[in-house]
């Protein structure tokens, strides 16, 4: 992508790495492995450094990593209740 664009457009390999950067960070977040607000903070700070820096590209890049990394709470407590569920319990029946 082009630092002079007006309106990012990321390649294709771009867009597939970072979701596979959102995937992990959803599924250490999942597990209590990361602060889901600490995420929102670290690219919160990319994002306006990158602006700062005039590195439009990159600035977008990391609002899209914040804004895709964690998405709705509600969903992540879904994932957590489900992946409780999911596991085999212990014991007789």
């Amino acid at each position: 992508m082009g630092d002079n664009s007006a309106v990012p457009v990321f390649t294709g390999a771009e867009l597939a790495l970072a979701d596979a950067l959102i995937l992990i960070i959803k599924v250490m977040a999942m597990h209590g492995v990361i602060d889901p607000d600490a995420i929102d903070t670290v690219f919160s700070d990319m994002e306006n450094r990158y602006r700062g820096q005039n590195l439009s590209s990159a600035a977008a890049m990391a609002e899209y990593l914040r804004q895709h990394a964690m998405g709705d709470d509600h969903d992540l407590k879904l994932l957590r209740l489900r992946n409780l569920l999911d596991e085999a319990p212990e014991g007789s029946a």
